[in-house]
């Protein structure tokens, strides 16, 4: 019986969990791979160290004398990935090119050419790039932060490159030289410490004071031993670390959301937010993070809260406006805290001033039924 999409009315109602996509970001390994670039252009010769640097063979079809002085060079340094290779052919390109290729790169002077090399690139079922045609294109390059193995990408769709640059010089600016030496930490360790830690809290925890150093210092001599050693220390001393955080999404704007705010949102393991939520906001959340609508009249109820918390989930209340200035906030964390709840206040911007009743946080009545949370905690 085939598939039925469900009524529109009901999706209406949901909150998506991602945003429309002008493309789909994705991150592509090409070490060893074989990569074709045709032509002798200052862009193809970018182009050409761009896939040498993830380690990929690259195949270079162009006359030599039509390479220019930046390609010359390229050829003449090699690449920066120790697995990468540059091999020049003396010749334009030609259909046998792409046996065996992972990905085409031209940069082409007249349409028919562009064409030419599209189709025949598709043809072999390769992807194809005729660079500054968008039309000749099964695939876009974005503005590159490298700081590898964490490699940052950004892309306008074509619409504003230059936004794009601005956007990743201020990436830039915020990531520190020492994220490259970290995240290789990270990479040599992580077998270790994920066959000490089992997937939950613990090994949550470990990773998230991981991060917390990151941008702090850089890493010092021996730190991978402490780091499997604090590994080590969680295995036979685990802490509670479940815990409530109240959180103000202050008028609805995510871009006036405090910073606290939104590290509380991408740590969380479950979000109940209140209908004035707007989607923009729910979108600075991490994507495994499940999602609890909760209705302004609905109480929920803290013995489900504490069991959520006993299993070492964080779970973030996300609430309109300043949590703290509504009714009941007082008593609302006076009784998660008697059932023996960690709980953080993170205040909200200061919107216009509104009814303190407008949107009441819920926890008055402990013994109320709705929402059931048991089926969150699994």
């Amino acid at each position: 019986m085939p598939a039925s999409p469900s009524p529109r009315s009901d999706l209406a109602q949901r909150p998506q969990r991602v945003a429309a996509l002008a493309t789909l970001p994705l991150f592509w390994p090409l070490n060893g791979r074989r990569a074709v670039i045709a032509g002798g252009s200052d862009a193809a010769a970018w182009k050409a160290e761009l896939l040498a640097a993830c380690g990929a063979e690259v195949h270079v079809y162009a006359p030599r004398a039509t390479l220019s002085d930046l390609f010359l060079d390229l050829l003449a340094r090699g690449p920066a990935h120790e697995h990468g290779r540059l091999v020049h052919h003396d010749q334009a390109w030609l259909e046998g090119a792409f046996l065996g290729a992972a990905i085409a790169i031209a940069d082409c002077e007249e349409e028919c050419e562009a064409e030419a090399f599209f189709q025949a690139g598709r043809s072999a079922g390769v992807p194809v790039n005729v660079i500054d045609k968008p039309a000749y294109c099964a695939f876009q390059f974005g503005s590159i932060v490298n700081r590898s193995p964490v490699v940052v990408a950004i892309s306008t769709d074509g619409a504003a490159p230059i936004l794009a640059q601005a956007i990743r010089r201020r990436i830039e600016a915020l990531l520190p030289p020492a994220l490259k030496h970290w995240a290789a930490v990270a990479q040599a360790i992580r077998d270790r410490v994920n066959a000490r830690l089992k997937p939950g809290a613990a090994r949550r925890v470990f990773w998230e004071r991981f991060v917390d150093r990151v941008f702090l210092d850089t890493p010092e001599e021996g730190v991978e031993t402490r780091l499997v050693a604090e590994a080590d220390r969680l295995v036979t001393r685990p802490s509670a670390i479940g815990r409530v955080t109240i959180v103000g999404a202050g008028p609805g704007d995510a871009e006036l959301l405090t910073m606290k705010a939104v590290r509380s949102l991408q740590a969380a393991d479950v979000i109940l937010f209140d209908e004035w939520i707007p989607n923009d906001v729910l979108e600075l959340a991490r994507r495994e993070a499940k999602r609890v609508p909760v209705a302004r009249s609905a109480k929920l109820r803290g013995r489900d809260m504490a069991a959520l918390v006993g299993e070492g989930k964080r779970v973030v209340l996300l609430r309109s406006g300043n949590p703290m200035a509504l009714a009941g906030a007082v008593d609302e964390i006076a009784a998660l805290e008697s059932l023996g709840i960690p709980v953080e206040i993170v205040p909200g911007v200061e919107a216009a001033p509104c009814r303190s009743d407008a949107i009441p946080l819920g926890f008055g009545r402990m013994e109320a039924s709705q929402p059931d949370l048991r089926a969150v905690a699994h």
